[in-house]
């Protein structure tokens, strides 16, 4: 149904690197949402009061709530489609981080009026079993009924297919704000069905009982839970969350591809919305051609691009590869590092002859601020095995979290 909806509204619907497919992507989305919500709100608000039931209305203001997202979404998706400015360098495209905050806060707000207006209605039931030892009843024949379950039953059948829609749209797109409204919708499903087991036991019950305020406080205090899901996935992503390990992979393994390249650190990716950009280190032996490396980068950053959609900028680093003072060295700080902690990396090795002193220069990668991993800790301890009077440390720390690279493929090497 989704390739459907997609080669009917939206013109070349697979070039999703186009902005203006993006776009399309989202507005169809929106658009759908707006006519169903709305429709689902005009129909349960009119039975909910027909039947007297807070929950029904409850879940019909949630469907409101739904309709006023769908706007914000479509603004969201109209500015962050906007191309770069003197302003905006990089694009609009973390408007949709930030719509995806508001829609959070929508649904939070909602949430906390339905909890609310639950508990009022739970202090006028139990006051209610105080004063007369039965539960509040519901007035309802069973056409009423009838129409009423056909009608829940139905908008959950809609609402499961909008969870699905928004879904498969923000995969292809990679959208957060369509990846919220599934989530949202999704949520909107299981409130629906509260309503529905309400409805269904108020039924059952010889006097017709209503436990409606129970189901009305459930399904707000549902919305709460999902809107703080959604505030944390805009949240984590607007602070500089990790990206998927199997994406990093990837790149790894198309880079060492060049079998030039020898290792490879220092990888960073910054998101601004479905356009990423990252800087990465790669070791190269010192005595190659200088425009053969250049072409080399040059022809990775334009792969990486076209394969992966992020702008790469990449970092040669020359080490010598052949020879023995350099590998000699090389080989002691290997073993003695193990020795220490298998857990520490380096990268960037190089040697120094000056003032009959040679420097060592390296960069380290510790895992955390323990005690063990402390600077001069280290130092001290590769100084205890060298036994070489004449040798200079130069190590630079690096924290364990600003490469993105440790843990996946690129511990290997083409050394």
């Amino acid at each position: 149904m989704t390739e459907l909806l997609l080669k009917t509204f939206v013109k070349d619907y697979k070039n999703i690197s186009d902005p203006e497919v993006r776009k399309n992507y989202g507005l169809l989305g929106s658009f759908f949402g707006l006519i169903t919500n709305l429709l689902l709100f005009v129909g349960k608000i009119v039975l909910g009061i027909i039947l007297h039931m807070q929950s029904l209305i409850a879940d019909a203001s949630n469907n409101l709530s739904d309709f006023g997202n769908n706007f914000i979404a479509i603004f969201g998706f109209k500015i962050s489609s906007k191309k770069p400015d003197k302003e905006h360098p990089f694009g609009h495209q973390r408007m949709e981080y930030i719509v995806s905050l508001i829609i959070a806060m929508v649904i939070l707000a909602l949430g906390i009026v339905l909890v609310y207006q639950g508990i009022i209605d739970m202090i006028h039931f139990i006051k209610t079993m105080i004063e007369t030892g039965k539960p509040v009843t519901v007035e309802f024949n069973q056409t009423k009924f009838v129409i009423s379950a056909i009608f829940l039953s139905l908008s959950i059948l809609i609402k499961i297919f909008q969870s699905r829609l928004y879904y498969s749209l923000g995969k292809r797109s990679q959208n957060m704000e369509l990846k919220a409204l599934s989530k949202d919708s999704l949520n909107d499903v299981i409130a629906t069905s509260l309503v529905l087991i309400g409805l269904v036991i108020s039924w059952v019950t010889n006097e017709h009982y209503s436990f409606d305020c129970f189901f009305s406080v459930a399904v707000g205090i549902f919305v709460v839970i999902s809107s703080f899901s959604i505030l944390k996935g805009a949240a984590d992503t607007l602070l500089g969350q990790a990206p998927d390990k199997k994406l990093i992979n990837n790149i790894v393994n198309f880079i060492y591809s060049y079998k030039d390249v020898i290792s490879m650190h220092d990888l960073m990716l910054h998101y601004y919305g479905h356009l990423i950009y990252g800087v990465i280190h790669i070791e190269v032996d010192a005595k190659n051609d200088v425009i053969k490396m250049h072409e080399m980068i040059d022809e990775i950053e334009k792969q990486v691009k076209e394969k992966f959609h992020i702008n790469l900028t990449v970092h040669i680093d020359p080490i010598l590869l052949d020879d023995d003072k350099t590998n000699n060295y090389l080989s002691k700080i290997v073993n003695i590092l193990k020795s220490y902690d298998e857990k520490i990396h380096f990268h960037d090795f190089r040697i120094e002859e000056k003032e009959n002193k040679t420097i060592l220069s390296f960069d380290l990668v510790v895992p955390n601020e323990e005690e063990k991993f402390k600077k001069e800790n280290i130092e001290n301890y590769i100084k205890e095995n060298l036994k070489d009077e004449n040798v200079i440390l130069a190590i630079e720390y690096d924290d364990f979290y600003s490469d993105l690279l440790e843990g996946t493929d690129a511990e290997n090497s083409n050394r």
